[in-house]
């Protein structure tokens, strides 16, 4: 009977894990029960223990009774434990036999060591060393250490996320418990057996959740980590189940960090956090990402987004925070279940940046639209190294004429891919994605070098070469060895430092401030020309201007619109010219692409124009011919 009841008991339990599909998340409840049946059946052991020493209970109807409670409690624990362990198991140790371990213990003790025991433990023959207690024995110490081996061993190979001494501990504790079960024989009371098998059970599987569901402490969701794992297990284990990827992000955070302070900035994550754990259903997935991000693992049907706008104020009712937060999500389909989640996680955040700064949008799917650009931009990062090495990446020169002359004196170089696949690729599509993965700063010394060669080879043909500009980024001020760069392509080339004028846009020297000019000075003193560029795009202007030492000033036409029908834009114009002038300063206007434009720049004394007026950008075998005919 007590065997059929505990076969009952588990493949209800595992049926019902299956069905329910329960969600990861909810193993702090498996851990819970754990801990509620450990202490209930301590108890159930100590009362009957007490019945049968102060009243007389029946010898036998205790035993059977104190078996059928271990029976029980034991393959409750051993359920739990194939519940949380099994996705350790079999996804990060890639030993799907183990998974099978804690069902195989349990039916090993119900079907083996239960009948042993009622043998071992008989009034008749306790005391006794007789072959079934010596069958018993050895065959408890077998099972256990089948136990014990892969819980150390799961211990030391999870040891740089459980911490440098919990390894050690947990071997300690769990040998010690195995010492105890195996030396259980020489104990008369049945319950200390169960209670020691209980208490090791119970701590190993605290041990293999803490392993397996690393969470945040700050927010108390699952890390990264963690929480793709749970996403391969969800679509593995649901297959039936369409889910989406939500990331979702709270707009100008850091105002809220400077507003309140970093610790209020914690708390508000928290409560966030707190109340996404709230509105969702434990089906749902859920991890923070660091920062102000979180991400979630939806089952179609379920709510999947807080509101668009949460008040602090009610938020913190009582504190004078007059503040609201604004959240944006981007949403991914997932369609392709085989994808590794961090590829899904990347889609919802590609849609998310892309209302960034729509802040009337509170969400955005990433549909077909979207699909081709990220495609897209996977393309470029996947093959920016590619096209290095292929030199797809090419110089086109746009001329810089002289307003007076219309003669050109000067080019800025600027580049192109030409790509096999998609042809001729803008710089404005692959430019910011190699800023953000720091890519452009080997893009820039291989364009560095491409138009020193193509001078050189000029050179050799005996071509006059007008000076020519190449761009520094912002990152490319931070390399440290920038000036041995420089120089080092200026010698090999066998060119002058006044063959090669830098430019650095203005937002560069208001972002870097003091801390590059002195690279820039460096190169100044060794001869190259430094061009301030996009000058009157910052928001620090003129402050910028005094600090920089700069040799050339580049104005861009954008912010003069309509400069030839607006007095306020003449003005503007005028005070710059006459600003550099004073400062015996060369300047150059970009963007001129109108001939009233050109015709009022050059009667105010603008030295120099660029813009499609005159010439876009052109390949390298037109600019020579262009000069050429110059």
């Amino acid at each position: 009977m007590i065997t059929l009841l505990s076969l009952g008991i588990i493949a209800v339990g595992i049926l019902a894990m299956r069905v329910r599909s329960l969600s990861r998340t909810v193993g702090i409840v498996w851990i819970s029960l754990e801990v509620y049946v450990t202490i209930a059946y301590i108890i159930f052991i100590w009362v009957l223990n007490t019945f049968y020493k102060y009243l007389g209970l029946n010898e036998n109807f205790y035993y059977v009774t104190a078996v059928t409670g271990f029976i029980i409690t034991l393959s409750t624990y051993l359920l739990c434990a194939y519940k949380i362990t099994v996705g350790l198991v079999r996804y990060r140790e890639k030993a799907p036999f183990l998974s099978i371990v804690p069902f195989a213990i349990t039916l090993i003790y119900i079907l083996v060591l239960n009948p042993i025991n009622h043998i071992a433990y008989y009034s008749e023959v306790r005391g006794i060393v007789t072959i079934e207690r010596l069958a018993y024995i050895v065959i408890s110490t077998i099972i256990n250490l089948l136990y014990v081996i892969p819980s150390i061993g799961l211990a030391w190979r999870h040891h740089r996320r459980l911490g440098k001494f919990a390894p050690s501990v947990i071997t300690f504790i769990v040998f010690l418990d195995f010492l105890m079960l195996i030396l259980n024989y020489r104990i008369e009371d049945f319950g200390f057996m169960g209670a020691a098998f209980a208490a090791g059970v119970t701590f190993n599987l605290v041990m293999l959740y803490l392993v397996d569901n690393p969470t945040d402490p700050k927010t108390g969701l699952y890390t990264k980590t963690a929480f793709m794992r749970a996403v391969k297990e969800d679509l593995i284990l649901n297959p039936k189940t369409e889910y989406k990827m939500c990331l979702l992000d709270i707009r100008d955070f850091q105002d809220v960090n400077e507003r309140f302070g970093f610790e209020k900035g914690d708390d508000i994550l928290r409560r966030i956090a707190a109340a996404m754990r709230q509105s969702f259903s434990w089906e749902v997935e859920l991890a923070y990402l660091g920062e102000d991000n979180f991400v979630g693992l939806f089952p179609e049907g379920s709510y999947w987004m807080l509101q668009g706008t949460l008040k602090l104020n009610e938020m913190y009712p009582g504190e004078d925070m007059d503040y609201n937060l604004s959240l944006y999500a981007g949403v991914y389909p997932i369609t392709d279940r085989t994808m590794n989640p961090i590829l899904m996680c990347d889609r919802a955040r590609f849609a998310m940046d892309s209302i960034r700064y729509e802040y009337d949008k509170h969400e955005r799917l990433f549909d077909e639209g979207l699909n081709r650009s990220f495609e897209m931009q996977a393309y470029m990062l996947h093959n920016c190294d590619r096209a290095i090495h292929e030199h797809d990446f090419l110089p086109y020169f746009q001329p810089i004429y002289d307003a007076k002359t219309k003669k050109i004196c000067s080019a800025e170089a600027l580049i192109r891919w030409k790509d096999k696949q998609y042809g001729l690729i803008s710089p404005g599509d692959f430019i910011p994605i190699f800023e953000r993965n720091g890519f452009i700063t080997k893009l820039d010394v291989y364009m560095w070098e491409a138009v020193c060669k193509q001078i050189s080879d000029w050179r050799n043909e005996g071509i006059l070469v007008p000076p020519i500009s190449v761009n520094l980024s912002r990152r490319d001020l931070q390399m440290e060895n920038l000036y041995e760069v420089m120089l080092d392509l200026i010698k090999k080339y066998h060119l002058s430092p006044l063959d090669i004028k830098l430019e650095i846009t203005e937002s560069a020297f208001v972002a870097e401030n003091q801390k590059f000019f002195g690279t820039v000075d460096v190169l100044k003193e060794v001869g190259f020309r430094i061009l301030m560029d996009d000058f009157g795009s910052g928001y620090s202007s003129f402050n910028t201007f005094k600090d920089a030492h700069v040799d050339v000033l580049k104005a861009d036409m954008k912010f003069m619109d309509g400069i030839e029908s607006s007095e306020k834009g003449q003005i503007v114009i005028n005070t710059i010219v006459e600003m550099t002038k004073k400062l015996d300063m060369p300047i150059v206007v970009e963007g001129v692409e109108t001939e009233e434009q050109y015709e009022y720049l050059k009667s105010i004394g603008c030295e120099m124009i660029q813009g499609y007026y005159f010439s876009r950008p052109v390949p390298a075998e037109e600019f020579k011919r262009m000069i050429i005919e110059n």
